[in-house]
Order: structure tokens, then sequence, then C-alpha cells
């Protein structure tokens, strides 16, 4: 059972939610309350650092999780764009010989509108 350190004022408290803190801080109130050197706000503000330490870095890993899943979107994106311009260079040459040889042009519709359709999906990723 956890036993969240309460100050002694705190715990004399009878409110709306006094059952809820006794249930939770049970062997507490079973044993004898003992002297050490540490008094109970002391372990509140150890307990309440470790805590804030922790949602910190929860909280840091999401935002950097976050910035590298857009810079890695971004990347996508610029090779996209890249991939494009050069696969258009290469279909015109590719075009121009195939004329030049007299041969009929390979249609590159079907290849053009996935690529299109393929960077319209990063972009609302």
């Amino acid at each position: 059972m956890p036993v969240i350190p309460i100050p002694r004022r705190v715990r004399s408290f009878h409110g709306p939610h006094t059952t809820c803190m006794h249930s939770a801080c049970g062997s507490t109130h079973t044993s004898k309350l003992v002297r050490t050197k540490y008094n109970n706000f002391d372990l509140y503000l150890r307990s309440r650092c470790m805590y804030s330490f922790l949602r910190f870095l929860l909280y840091f890993g999401c935002s950097l999780l976050t910035s590298l899943l857009w810079v890695l979107l971004s990347a996508i994106f610029f090779l996209q764009y890249v991939s494009v311009r050069v696969l258009l260079r290469l279909q015109y040459k590719l075009s121009v010989i195939l004329l030049l040889l007299g041969h009929r042009r390979l249609d590159f519709a079907v290849l053009n509108d996935l690529i299109i359709y393929s960077m319209h999906i990063t972009m609302f990723l």
C-alpha cells in the first residue's frame, strides 16, 4: 500500500475527501508516529521534487519525439520534392530518346499520380 507523506495539519482536517486520504495512507494511521530526522514536510518536498523531475522528463521526451517527427516529415517531403524533379527530368530524357529512336513514348501518368498522392499524404501528416 502506498505511503503518501501528508502533513499533520492536513491529517487532522476532516473534509469531503478524508476517507479517501485515510484509505490511501492506511499504513501510516495503523502505526505509531515515530520521530525521524526528516519531518513530513521534508518528505513531501523530496517526493514533490522527484515527481516534478519525472514530469519534466516525460514532457521533455514527448517534445523531443515530436520535434524529431517534424524533422523526419520535412526530410521525407524534401526527398520527395527532389525525387520528383529528378524523375521528371529522366522521364523527359527517356521520352526524347524514344522519339528519336522511332518508338512510341511511354505513359508515365500513373507513376506521376502516385508520386503526387504520396506527397499529399506527407503534407497531411
